[in-house]
């Protein structure tokens, strides 16, 4: 007898302590390891993806909003003088005349806009890269901006975007999603250490050259997209270029909108350590 307890009593409590010191001890390392862990790590990842976002932000608002006026342009013109594979197959070597006859201005217009398409579609793919194996869903503006840039995807890729009772005789022209994918990779270049959009003079110098290259080979499937479009032909084309211009306005608007709320931020973080004594 221990202070009116048995040995077997006393063996229970040492056993029961034992068992409860071993949980405790359990539970400890479970938090420790998994949810604190799992905490840090899912920190860390918001805080990669914020990073990302900025970083690809304004790059991709600017060409967006390029992409957005030249779409606006081409519905509104449409089917346009310019947008021919006659005047892309054309070679003028300078401007003639100051209107839109003039055949140098009409096979700019055509480069013009198969650069301003392949470099939106380089900047998706450059921030695609970066957030491949970041979970974009854990941060707000990254979830609202692949919303934006899927539904983009769409207006280009998904073939059953027609409801007419006719749609077969109707034409229409794809740029397949793993497409939309190569046409960004061909236009990304690497200056030092940092991957970029390779620009305009760059982009006409390969497209025009004779020896062949990524570049070229997959400017001609937007060409493909972009060229002949039909007047007196139901033209789903189109309907997709509608699509794409009000789908970017709504990406710009998404874009500027967060460029906005964090200008307002750090000005008032600015003036507010002004005003400390």
């Amino acid at each position: 007898m221990f202070s009116g307890l048995d040995l077997k009593t006393l063996l229970g409590l040492s056993v029961l302590a034992a068992a409860i010191s071993t949980l405790g001890t359990l539970f400890g390392i479970l938090l420790k390891d998994y949810f604190f862990s799992r905490s840090f790590e899912m920190w860390k990842q918001k805080q990669t993806l914020e990073l990302l976002y900025n970083k690809y932000r304004d790059p991709l608002m600017l060409s967006a909003r390029e992409l957005e006026w030249r779409t606006k342009e081409v519905v509104d013109e449409y089917p346009t003088v310019y947008l021919k594979a006659t005047v892309f197959a054309s070679r003028p070597e300078r401007q003639i005349e100051n209107n839109k006859e003039d055949g140098y201005f009409q096979r700019y217009k055509v480069l013009s806009t198969a650069y301003r398409l392949c470099a939106f579609l380089g900047w998706l793919e450059l921030y695609r890269q970066e957030i491949t194996y970041l979970h974009s869903g854990s941060h707000r503006h990254s979830k609202q901006l692949e919303q934006g840039i899927e539904l983009i995807r769409s207006d280009l890729a998904d073939g059953q975007l027609n409801k007419a009772e006719d749609w077969n005789h109707w034409r229409d022209t794809l740029i397949f999603r793993e497409e939309l994918r190569a046409i960004g990779e061909s236009m990304i270049e690497l200056h030092g250490a940092t991957r970029t959009i390779m620009g305009y003079g760059r982009f006409v110098e390969l497209l025009d050259s004779n020896d062949p290259s990524p570049t070229q080979r997959w400017a001609r499937v937007v060409l493909n997209f972009l060229l002949d479009l039909e007047e007196h032909r139901p033209d789903f084309r189109r309907a997709r270029l509608k699509l794409l211009r009000d789908h970017l306005g709504d990406l710009n608007r998404l874009l500027e909108e967060a460029s906005i709320k964090k200008f307002i931020v750090e000005a008032w973080a600015k003036w507010t350590n002004r005003q400390r004594p």
